[in-house]
């Protein structure tokens, strides 16, 4: 398999070779490559912008960008929804949504018939919750949890751990806070530990899922785990909450008791949480269909629900393609005032 970028993708007729091309890429990437496929006209491949996991956080924001696909593969019906009452708001055309589900879901977690008496698993995320302050209180509520029932077994699966990366940075490891906390309040429980474990092997054996808001637990509830959702950190949309407002499921660690009785809500499931394995046949054979059929160029695409043609072009001139596509410009603009730059002159004439 090459490792290419996505303009050395785009160049000559390298992508013109392919007859689909599945686009499972953040925001940023899905813009750079419709942008610089849009070159082939209507020699392109089929595109399907398809998301990795759920939309938790700027939602219409990362609809927009993707209105430029052939299809986009949706998470949910609530998803598909929200994506054509966008494109009805921008005169767009929405007649390529499709309920596809969570693409994580395709592949089964096998459980045993003692995983009641497994761990109880949180799952870490990097910048869920961000800041300093509510990532240590959520280190010492952990630590007074798995005090509070010495018995369970509670293991927490860090985004990070030591030198390891991921997509989004954390700004403050839970490993490192979890330390601190311990070292200050009489020491780490030894029933509380980090795991380096993946996400499907912990699943597979965690008797209860605890997450503030991540596609782990659409897997949790699929596999039926019993599963909470953090409420402590607030309806902030920026930490993905609302996707879960009518899940029954939200609970602040305070309120933990163990084992859960709560459930999903019915109704809230069947919107929100989608098997793949129900739809992608249908899917499978729609594409193979479309891809031999005859394509528009996606310069004809309007892409107005991101940003009007006009404005984009005045962005463009200003800044230049690359940083209009990677919003390099949306920085706060500094300007000097005049009282500033005199005394920025006396500073510099006095300074020895």
């Amino acid at each position: 398999m090459r490792w290419v970028s996505v303009e050395d993708l785009c160049s000559g007729d390298g992508l013109a070779y392919f007859d689909i091309v599945i686009c499972c890429l953040e925001g940023a990437s899905t813009r750079r490559f419709l942008h610089h496929s849009s070159k082939l006209g209507a020699r392109r491949p089929l595109v399907i912008s398809v998301y990795p996991g759920l939309v938790l956080r700027y939602q219409y924001d990362g609809y927009s960008m993707r209105t430029g696909s052939d299809l986009v593969w949706l998470n949910c019906e609530a998803d598909r929804d929200a994506f054509v009452q966008m494109c009805a708001a921008f005169g767009l055309n929405s007649d390529g949504a499709r309920v596809f589900g969570i693409p994580s879901l395709l592949q089964s977690i096998e459980r045993p018939k003692d995983a009641s008496n497994g761990p109880v698993v949180f799952f870490e995320q990097a910048v869920i919750p961000r800041y300093h302050d509510e990532r240590l209180f959520l280190a010492q509520k952990l630590i007074q949890l798995s005090r509070k029932y010495p018995k369970l077994t509670f293991l927490i699966k860090a985004r990070t751990l030591g030198d390891n990366t991921s997509l989004h940075r954390t700004w403050h490891p839970i490993d490192r806070l979890l330390k601190e906390v311990a070292q200050r309040d009489g020491g780490m429980p030894k029933n509380l530990s980090l795991t380096a474990e993946s996400a499907s092997q912990l699943l597979a054996k965690a008797s209860h899922c605890l997450t503030i808001s991540s596609t782990v637990a659409a897997e949790a509830i699929s596999a039926k785990i019993p599963t909470a959702i953090i409420s402590d950190f607030g309806a902030h949309e920026d930490y993905g909450l609302p996707y879960f407002f009518s899940s029954g499921l939200m609970r602040r660690l305070d309120d933990l008791k163990f084992p859960f009785d709560q459930k999903p809500s019915i109704e809230w499931q069947s919107r929100f949480i989608t098997d793949p394995k129900r739809t992608v046949d249908n899917l499978v054979v729609e594409t193979i269909q479309l891809a031999g059929e005859p394509r528009q160029s996606m310069a004809e695409r309007s892409p107005n629900s991101e940003m009007s043609p006009e404005l984009r072009q005045f962005l463009i001139q200003r800044n230049g393609v690359e940083n209009v596509l990677l919003r390099r410009y949306q920085v706060r603009k500094h300007h000097r005032s005049v009282l500033t730059k005199m005394w920025s002159g006396v500073i510099r004439r006095f300074r020895p």
